[in-house]
């Protein structure tokens, strides 16, 4: 008897090795998996609200000739934010723009922030990944 519990006991304990290398290995796999799980969060758009209807541009600047189509007023989402040419609307100038999907229908362009409520103009650097 006493033998068949110092046998169960050490499988037991061979088990629960093993068991905690199956948790080392998957904690050393969890660091590859990190920079997917932080990239797709930074990829998740953040809803900020515009407070007047806004043409969207191909590139972010303000020439009409990268005009794409309109983001109306209200609550939009942003993929991430750019420094390039400075922009003066709404009473404000920035050289801030942001990357979105337009109201009509067209991905992956660029609106100026000085449009966004005065929350969303101070705080968006702080809200949006970098481009």
């Amino acid at each position: 008897m006493r033998t068949r519990t110092l046998r169960s006991g050490v499988l037991a304990v061979l088990a629960t090795a093993g068991l905690l290398a199956g948790t080392s290995q998957a904690v050393a796999a969890q660091p590859d998996s990190a920079p997917k799980a932080a990239a797709a969060q930074a990829a998740a758009p953040v809803y900020m609200t515009t407070v007047v209807d806004q043409w969207t541009h191909y590139t972010p600047d303000w020439q009409t000739s990268s005009h794409a189509g309109t983001l109306y007023a209200g609550r939009n989402y942003f993929y991430c934010f750019t420094y390039s040419v400075t922009y003066t609307g709404n009473g404000r100038t920035s050289s801030v723009w942001l990357r979105t999907d337009d109201d009509t229908g067209h991905r992956n362009v660029w609106v100026s922030d000085v449009n966004l409520d005065t929350y969303d103009y101070i705080y968006d650097v702080n809200l949006l990944p970098h481009c």
